[in-house]
């Protein structure tokens, strides 16, 4: 009778009704106090529900009277969980496990408890013994993958996942985690179809809300900024969704209301030093609407920029490099105080997590110099023909070992070209962390960096004392503003005579344009001029580059030519910035009287032979004023360009005017922007001229490639400055 009234309770467990389980077990107790099988199950009862300890009590009762019932064991380490005694709880498991080993139950459990101690191996060793136990068990194929996906075999890993997957189709929980998986690994199609999937399940996941917008924002989906709402309206206090959030919205240009994402992120999580640092970073915007909304970002940027310099720079150790001042040098002042605050910052908040490390001292008579360069940009990128495949390929390995440190996600035929041109290369490593240990492992004697303010983790790794000599190139043409980089590698040829006082680091001029590049092959050139009403102005920079106090420029030239058309580039990344630009040339050319729709033309973004081909169509290259094309500039020579400029005040805007000037081609760098645009008219009116300046670029064009002066004058001077000895204080960021 008692045992039928057990099986009953037990049915009624398995069913959910534990109350009225507990009931019947009480019953059975008061007709028979020593039912083994009722005490334990009233204690497993007893233990989830109402009170642990007397839930143990009754179980250990049970125990003593059946003794050696695995099952027993294992109710007592769900009820020492309750209590959160981990190391009781796995104890417990253990002698379950002992007298049971076949049971996949008991291992998974064991499993899961050495997990929440922090012992990953053990746990996935009792997962994968469950998985032998129970292979139709998707829970456990599941966790076994979650155990995994920090630390396992990706090859094992995947597998796993799909299992689960293929053994419950409708197992919501397994096709998120997957999906986030695959989208750390950057396979975004695949993580935005699993996670997709999970929340046609179940919808209520803020967590995977937020990954399908990262993954979303990363495919260019404009669904992007719906799920992260949809994640924040879940869990208004979901702060990596605010943030997230506040991201999307910055790259759209919509500034304040990617601040106020920020902030709530911060209201949400006051230590979260990410959604800290962007909130400074947001109040530079990628265009601007007019003159003075420049001059009132940059007072706000200041002021919180100097309000975050002044607070604990603890929770910013994390931080450092996520969010950049990138966009500060396009405001086009001079910006060596700012960055000088910025780079203290920075070296200061990492000096707090990271202890400072004993770099190598010079080289010994005869050793190789060890050159560490540094960036996320081992691949087809500006920064690659910039400084990269020059550097890899003409720095002499007689004198110099030298280790690539490939800090970014992107890989292709290029960086396997470059791992091949490093004595040593490192790629695929994961967190600040680990490019901090594999760069001091290698010891070496200069770190150089062709860029500080676009890569973050490059932009974290200069902002530590990881060599006796840092170096930065002009790949992002602004001081770094960091006490921890010595050098400042410019060219002699664009910067104006009073630059010393433009940096924090000591300027180093190298020759002529400072780099060695390398052209690629000539676009093909059309058959046959296209069909044009008026003459065409290729501007095909990008367009943070444009500043509102030069629009007039344009419906200037219009004006004297009457009918003609300048081509823009759009922005790859947001239509919303390329519409807030168009806006703004709309007003100006309204204001002359001209309507800018005859005139402008904004084409959306091309590949490197289109662009090339369709500046060469064009009649007359505008250079932009304050920050010249760099790259741009070297690759349209390709074309036989003819080129106005008219060099600025910093060395980010003088770059054409270097290459024309190195090419000899002086005739068309303007003084004065009056002079600009009467250069710029004059070569439209006159195909003469403007054929005399092409003629001119193709047969001096030469001059600006292989420039081997460049890498000759880098090599001697790292090899003087790694010689010369200096004490660790001094190496030390101040």
């Amino acid at each position: 009778m008692n045992d039928t009234a057990f099986a009953e309770a037990m049915t009624l467990h398995m069913a959910g009704r534990s109350r009225e389980a507990a009931a019947i077990c009480r019953g059975v107790l008061a007709s028979d106090g020593g039912h083994a099988d009722s005490l334990h199950l009233l204690g497993l009862i007893t233990a989830e529900q109402d009170d642990a300890l007397a839930g143990i009590a009754l179980i250990r009762r049970a125990m003593a009277i059946k003794p050696g019932c695995a099952p027993h064991h294992n109710s007592l380490g769900h009820a020492w969980r309750r209590l959160g005694r981990l190391e009781d709880a796995v104890r417990a498991y253990e002698a379950g496990c002992a007298l049971r080993p076949g049971s996949a139950e008991i291992h998974s459990n064991l499993a899961t408890t050495l997990l929440d101690l922090d012992r990953p191996a053990e746990a996935v060793a009792h997962y994968r013994l469950a998985t032998e136990y129970a292979p139709a068990d998707a829970d456990i194929w599941y966790n076994l993958a979650n155990a995994l996906a920090e630390n396992g075999d990706p090859a094992e890993i995947e597998p796993c996942y799909r299992k689960a997957i293929a053994l419950r189709p409708g197992f919501a929980n397994a096709l998120g985690n997957f999906g986030r998986w695959l989208m750390i690994r950057s396979r975004w199609a695949e993580a935005e179809q699993h996670l997709a999937g999970s929340l046609m399940l179940a919808p209520m996941q803020a967590g995977a809300w937020n990954n399908l917008g990262i993954v979303s924002q990363e495919l260019g989906r404009a669904e992007a900024e719906e799920c992260y709402r949809n994640a924040v309206e879940i869990d208004p206090v979901l702060a990596d969704a605010q943030y997230n959030l506040g991201c999307l919205l910055s790259v759209h240009g919509r500034t304040d209301e990617a601040i106020a994402c920020h902030q709530a992120a911060l209201a949400a999580d006051a230590g979260f030093g990410k959604a800290r640092l962007a909130a400074c970073m947001a109040q530079l915007p990628i265009v601007y609407r007019s003159e003075a909304e420049v001059y009132c970002r940059r007072g706000r940027y200041a002021a919180t920029l100097h309000a975050l310099a002044t607070a604990d720079a603890g929770s910013l150790a994390g931080a450092i490099g996520t969010s950049q001042p990138f966009f500060l040098a396009y405001q086009q002042e001079d910006d060596r105080s700012l960055q000088a605050t910025y780079g203290r910052l920075a070296c200061r908040a990492l000096a707090e997590q990271y202890p400072p490390v004993e770099v190598a001292g010079p080289p010994a008579p005869g050793e190789r110099i060890r050159l560490g360069i540094v960036s996320g940009f081992f691949c087809d990128h500006t920064l690659f023909k910039l400084f990269l495949e020059g550097w890899l390929t003409h720095i002499d390995r007689h004198r110099f070992e030298v280790f690539g440190f490939h800090t970014g996600p992107t890989a292709d035929a290029h960086t396997d070209r470059c791992a091949g041109w490093c004595d040593r290369f490192v790629q695929g490593l994961g967190s600040l962390a680990e490019w901090r240990g594999a760069i001091v492992s290698a010891a070496p004697h200069v770190l150089l960096y062709p860029e500080i303010g676009m890569d973050p983790i490059a932009g974290g790794l200069a902002a530590m004392r990881l060599a006796r000599v840092q170096c930065v190139a002009w790949g992002h043409p602004v001081t770094s503003g960091m006490p921890s980089i010595d050098h400042y590698l410019s060219s002699t040829l664009m910067e104006p005579p009073e630059a010393d006082a433009h940096y924090t680091e000591h300027l180093v001029r190298l020759p002529n344009l400072g780099c060695c590049y390398t052209p690629d092959p000539a676009p093909d050139r059309p058959s046959a001029e296209p069909s044009r009403l008026g003459p065409v102005f290729w501007s095909g920079q990008a367009l943070y580059k444009y500043l509102p106090r030069y629009d007039w420029i344009f419906p200037r030239i219009a004006a004297a030519l009457g009918a003609c058309r300048f081509v823009f580039i759009g922005f790859a990344k947001s239509q919303a910035v390329t519409e807030a630009f168009r806006s703004r040339l709309g007003a100006v050319f309204a204001a002359a009287g001209l309507d800018a729709a005859r005139h402008v033309v904004i084409l959306p973004p091309m590949p490197q032979r289109d662009y090339l081909a369709a500046a060469g169509q064009a009649d007359v290259v505008l250079d932009t004023i304050g920050w010249s094309g760099g790259k741009s500039t070297l690759d349209s020579l390709a074309v036989n360009p003819a080129i106005v400029t008219m060099p600025g005040r910093f060395m980010r805007g003088r770059h054409t005017a270097a290459i024309l000037r190195r090419i000899g081609c002086e005739a068309t760098i303007a003084d004065s922007l009056d002079g600009y645009v009467s250069i710029a008219v004059r070569l439209a009116r006159d195909p003469d001229w403007r054929a005399e300046v092409r003629q001119a670029v193709a047969a001096g064009k030469h001059r600006a490639f292989e420039d081997l002066a460049s890498i000759r004058a880098l090599e001697n001077f790292l090899t003087k400055t790694v010689s010369n000895r200096r004490s660790d204080r001094d190496l030390q960021p101040k």
